[in-house]
């Protein structure tokens, strides 16, 4: 794979290739309101109410029919106390949708076991006739409630088999399989699907639009921040640096040291990648960490990756950079080379300084200076990644980042 380097590509090596890291515990994507916190908010919790409210109108239509239809019956006590328990089951359901805790998969399944032995209590209620001719059940169209609540809980899978569930009851309580239980079924099964796949592409489109409001705020909060910064701290330094070149003598390490700054601050404000979704070039973000003391090496045709993972892969580079600055001599210098392998990438910062003794880490972590453990690894492991420190005095440092690709 050919490598862009942007200058002295014969310093920069190859690293070696460790073992394979951790893959991430979640996959992108929508998750279903199975993993969804109590209480649900936004847009899962209008869609909840709307099935309480779709439950509530359903309870009035059935209750108008038993109350036409119960003189008629062969027991009307039993459709009475179908219509009763109806009513508790609605009451129940309508608020835990309001306060926002009906998508639990135990007041679902209940819901549906209910629903069903309800559905099938026709049989004691209804003459033979009745449940065997065109009479429907007692629960008629209130009893899709549970195939509408399972879609939203698990998606059109999770309506579909809620749906299935109630048809085999509605067989029951009409003694078989005829027309209206057909008719009735392909709808209750369409409508399960259907419900869950739209409720997946809503819940989608919100936490969309809710990434993109936090990019655009980070994006304007980052500007706000570079205007005071471009106007004050990096004209001070622009200042320093030529002045303190004119100058000379003494005041050239200065002026040195004000032009790296400078840069590294340039860099800072410019080439961040903003935490949002879609893809970024992790190759262009860290070439635009280059200096006169930092060389950068990267695949020609860049590394394509989440932007999130992109934007925390260059922070962990530039904590890597900042402690070459600090601790690895005046006169050190640094390569970052940057590959993708078959499953990850592979990002190493090298540098020719002092170098230190590998249980030094261990002692900064415990006194609180969280430099490597919280700038680099701690990111590096929200990426489901592992980092991978070389060190000894006077041999430099090496540190490997790997992360997966996906």
């Amino acid at each position: 794979m050919p490598v862009r380097t942007d200058r002295h590509p014969s310093t920069a090596r190859p690293a070696t290739t460790g073992p394979g890291c951790r893959l991430p515990d979640t996959v992108s994507g929508v998750r279903s309101d199975l993993s969804a916190p109590l209480p649900v908010t936004g847009v899962r919790l209008s869609l909840w109410r709307a099935a309480a409210v779709f439950r509530a109108a359903a309870l009035v239509v059935c209750l108008w029919l038993i109350a036409r239809w119960l003189p008629i019956y062969a027991r009307p006590a039993v459709a009475v106390a179908v219509g009763v328990a109806m009513i508790a089951i609605t009451a129940a359901i309508c608020f835990l949708a309001v306060r926002g805790r009906a998508h639990r998969l135990d007041v679902v399944l209940a819901d549906a076991v209910a629903t069903a032995g309800l559905t099938i209590a026709s049989l004691a209620a209804q003459t033979p006739a009745q449940h065997g001719g065109a009479m429907p059940t007692l629960t008629t169209i209130w009893a899709a409630g549970p195939a509408l609540e399972m879609a939203l809980l698990a998606g059109p899978l999770g309506g579909i088999a809620a749906a299935a569930f109630q048809i085999a009851a509605s067989m029951i309580a009409r003694g078989g399989y005829d027309g209206r239980t057909e008719y009735s079924g392909v709808l209750l099964l369409v409508s399960g699907a259907l419900i869950g796949y739209v409720a997946r592409l809503t819940v989608r489109a919100e936490d969309d639009l809710r990434r993109a409001s936090a990019e655009r705020a980070a994006v304007a909060e980052r500007e706000r921040l570079a205007r005071p910064i471009h106007d004050g701290v990096l004209q001070v330094l622009g200042l320093v640096h030529r002045l303190g070149e004119s100058a000379g003598g003494e005041w050239a390490p200065l002026a040195a040291a004000a032009a790296e700054q400078e840069s590294a601050l340039r860099a800072l404000l410019t080439s961040g990648v903003p935490v949002a979704a879609g893809r970024a070039d992790l190759a262009d973000a860290l070439r635009a960490l280059r200096s006169e003391r930092v060389t950068v090496s990267t695949p020609a045709d860049g590394v394509d990756m989440p932007a999130a993972a992109a934007g925390e892969l260059v922070a962990a580079v530039q904590a890597a950079l900042h402690n070459v600055d600090l601790h690895a001599g005046a006169d050190a210098r640094a390569w970052v080379l940057v590959e993708r392998l078959d499953a990850t990438v592979l990002v190493t910062v090298r540098d020719d300084g002092v170098g230190f003794d590998e249980r030094r880490l261990e002692d900064a972590s415990r006194a609180g200076r969280l430099g490597v453990a919280g700038s680099i690894r701690g990111r590096v492991a929200d990426l489901g990644g592992q980092v991978r420190v070389t060190s000894a005095p006077g041999e430099g440092t090496e540190i490997e980042i790997e992360v997966p690709a996906t």
